[in-house]
């Protein structure tokens, strides 16, 4: 049983007795490192890690070369550092043969332990944690960005199944670069930089959850150099495809919702469209959020990121929508919610739930189609875009109002579309949440103004079309 430190010559001393063929079996040790062996046999050769408790094979002898001799002695040592401990060494190996580094095939054996997660797994314990502290609209948001749902699942190619501490930033930036290419080939929404934006942000989110959590086995943090999307839109903002809907166009959507034949989606849409939210605020509105027997038609209150209340007054016609939501909630007394689920998503289900957000967008996206009022925009309308318009009508219009003996300026919109943001910004450090209802309502007010002048532009140029 031979014992040499190996070298070129004992790798060229192996293969000259594979070819001339052994009759009992020939065992090189290495003497460089404990339990690297060549075991030769009249079948070939194979690389064994071999000590007097253990003889697993690793490989077959020509599967690495000269070159990979230190790797191999890098594997060994990890092999009895586990063994030492006890531990079955098969994932290590198998990983390792398999094409994996040592130090990915040393993951993945933590993994196997229970010393650390894959991505999956981490993921998933991020997403559980994220919908218990964090807001319900960035828990979702971070679902999708991080490949829980189906949209992205692809494009987490370059970290499926791969322990936490085996990604490096490089494996992150393919994924991030992997949703801007398919947004250039036409396969995601827009050109796919926006969305590769918020999955950088999501991953930085998760990572740093993963790090200051010591049971993930993360030491470093990969994505603490990961950048957003290094490419920019080609198209321009204000262009024809990313430009906010007219006034006529507006009025377009009111008279399309008027005919909608899922009530309570066209509810939903009413009431984003009219208070200038996004769409999962509506759609997840409870009963108990809504005052309809005080000083106001109807006092709706929000809950932001940091669980401070805001509350918005709403003019009479937004009021009339969720009184009317109400009475129809009214029939489904076992849901808390103002638009309950339509139908049950598991068997069991107490439907004790708010309206599926697609069935809500799938609502909108009907006008879309050949014969509705959308059919022949060059973008493609969705409910952002109702809070899309609001915003660019009403932020160069702050000037109208006051506040504190003052005109209000533009950017105090906010007041109005970021109860959900939680940010540090005017709306927040100038007034308290619950304050100022009567420059909320009259806001509001302008803006039901605005969208109803625009339903009589649209029923006026109707009428001129059937005229000509």
């Amino acid at each position: 049983m031979p014992s040499e430190i190996f070298t070129g010559h004992t790798f060229t001393k192996i293969k000259n007795l594979v070819k001339k063929g052994v009759a009992e079996p020939v065992v090189y040790r290495d003497g460089d490192t404990k339990g690297l062996a060549v075991k030769i046999s009249k079948t070939g050769a194979s690389w064994y890690y071999s000590t007097r408790l253990s003889n697993l094979q690793i490989a077959p002898f020509n599967a690495f070369g000269l070159d990979d001799l230190p790797i191999l002695r890098e594997l060994v040592l990890e092999l009895r550092k586990e063994a030492a401990r006890g531990r079955d060494l098969n994932i290590m190996i198998k990983a390792f043969a398999a094409g994996h580094s040592v130090t990915d095939a040393r993951h993945l054996h933590a993994v196997s332990h229970g010393d650390g997660v894959t991505w999956e797994v981490g993921r998933d314990f991020y997403l559980e944690w994220c919908a218990k502290n964090r807001n319900k609209d960035t828990a979702r948001g971070y679902r999708s960005a991080l490949g829980a749902t189906p949209g992205l699942q692809a494009d987490f190619a370059p970290i499926h199944g791969k322990p936490l501490a085996s990604i490096v930033t490089a494996d992150l930036a393919r994924v991030r670069n992997n949703i801007v290419a398919r947004g250039k080939s036409g396969e995601a929404k827009g050109q796919g930089i926006r969305q590769a934006d918020l999955t950088v942000s999501a991953i930085k989110a998760a990572f740093k959850y993963f790090v200051n959590n010591p049971d993930f086995g993360v030491k470093e943090n990969p994505a603490s150099d990961l950048s957003k999307a290094l490419e920019r839109p080609m198209v321009i903002e204000g262009s024809d495809q990313i430009r906010a809907l007219t006034q006529l166009e507006i009025g377009a959507l009111w008279y399309a919702l008027e005919a909608c034949p899922n009530e309570t989606a066209r509810l939903v849409l009413q009431l984003q469209l009219l208070t200038g939210q996004r769409r999962y605020t509506p759609t997840s509105a409870r009963k108990r959020d809504f005052q309809v027997d005080g000083v106001y038609d109807c006092i709706w209150g929000m809950e932001d990121k940091v669980h401070h209340w805001r509350k918005l007054a709403l003019p009479p016609l937004a009021a009339s929508v969720v009184k009317q939501a109400l009475r129809l909630a009214s029939n489904r007394p076992e849901s808390e919610y103002l638009f309950p689920k339509q139908r049950p998503r598991r068997t069991g289900d107490d439907m004790n739930g708010h309206i599926n957000e697609r069935t809500v967008s799938e609502a909108l996206e009907d006008f879309r189609k050949p014969g509705g009022v959308f059919e022949k925009m060059p973008f493609s309308v969705s409910t952002h875009d109702s809070r899309k318009a609001f915003t660019s009508v009403m932020r160069p219009r702050m000037s109208q109002f006051t506040l504190a003996g003052r005109q209000m300026i533009p950017k105090e919109i906010e007041m109005i579309t970021h109860s959900n943001e939680g940010r540090e910004s005017v709306s927040e450090l100038v007034y308290d949440r619950n304050a100022y209802m009567d420059v909320k309502m009259d806001i509001l007010t302008a803006w039901q103004e605005y969208v109803l002048e625009a339903h009589r532009m649209y029923l006026a140029s109707r009428e001129m079309k059937k005229a000509a």
